[in-house]
């Protein structure tokens, strides 16, 4: 933002008055005003920058806001940028779910005359009256044209092109767990060995909700290959004391099967009748 040509040449007029805010042909007074240009500035930008991304229907919670990060001489010269508050991934789902990444680029670019002349409005209404106030009070040649205020406005849209989904982790669970009294059988379904299988057998008689390793009969697979079946009998898997499993309860019972590998833990529930 700076001073019309106008404003500029009254400037040259006033230098004999005593009037600080014709130093530096307007950049004092700039300066000195910055939190008013932060005010205008939101003001003007921030309510159609959320009706803009409401009406793309991105959830009011999520609704970006304008952040002011810096200004700066050079006539007035102000950064900021439109933030989300989520991860980049985050940011990208939300806005990819609303509309395409160049859709909501080419929609802010063509906000940029809009903002443009809300913000120079406001920043001329009130400089004007600023002036006007000084101009009385001190008996100055009044200011030549209402319009005090030229700015440029620059809306830079790549950094939204440039979201990228954000690295997803996947496993893949195929097993197939069976149990009986007697043995656990346990199948690779899958295309990939698994490897460094830990196996923990809990056996009650009411349904449990809690589990810890350390509590199970315990037991180990180092490799179980692609399509491979490996069968356990119940008395090889033992408890830290030594203690060996035993299934052969007359009564119904809850197993539960705690198998573990590399990528994950799997919960396999079991209920065995009479």
């Amino acid at each position: 933002m700076d001073f019309t040509e106008e404003i500029q040449y009254w400037f040259e007029k006033l230098t004999n008055y005593d009037v600080w805010f014709v130093k530096k042909k307007g950049v004092a007074y700039l300066s000195e005003m910055r939190g008013q240009w932060v005010k205008a500035l939101k003001t003007a930008v921030e309510p159609q920058v959320r009706s803009f991304f409401h009406e793309l229907g991105v959830p009011q919670d999520k609704l970006p806001y304008l952040k002011v990060y810096e200004s700066y001489p050079g006539s007035w010269i102000i950064d900021a940028a439109i933030v989300m508050a989520a991860s980049m991934g985050t940011a990208y789902t939300i806005l990819k779910s609303a509309s395409e990444l160049p859709r909501i680029a080419d929609g802010l670019t063509e906000l940029k005359d809009r903002l443009k002349e809300e913000f120079k409005e406001i920043t001329n209404k009130f400089i004007r009256e600023d002036f006007f106030r000084i101009v009385d009070r001190q008996h100055l040649p009044p200011p030549p044209s209402d319009n005090f205020i030229d700015c440029d406005f620059t809306i830079d849209a790549r950094p939204l092109l440039s979201l990228t989904p954000s690295e997803m982790k996947s496993h893949k669970i195929h097993l197939n767990v069976a149990i009986s009294r007697d043995a656990l059988t346990i199948e690779n379904l899958g295309n990939e060995p698994m490897k460094n299988i830990r196996i923990g057998i809990f056996k009650s008689t009411t349904q449990r909700n809690q589990w810890a390793y350390a509590d199970s009969y315990t037991g180990i697979i180092n490799i179980l290959s692609p399509g491979q079946t490996i069968t356990k009998d119940t008395s090889e898997f033992r408890r830290l004391s030594g203690q060996e499993l035993d299934l052969s309860d007359p009564n119904p019972l809850h197993v539960d099967c705690w198998i573990q590998d590399e990528h994950g833990i799997y919960l396999f529930l079991f209920y065995l009748e009479d």
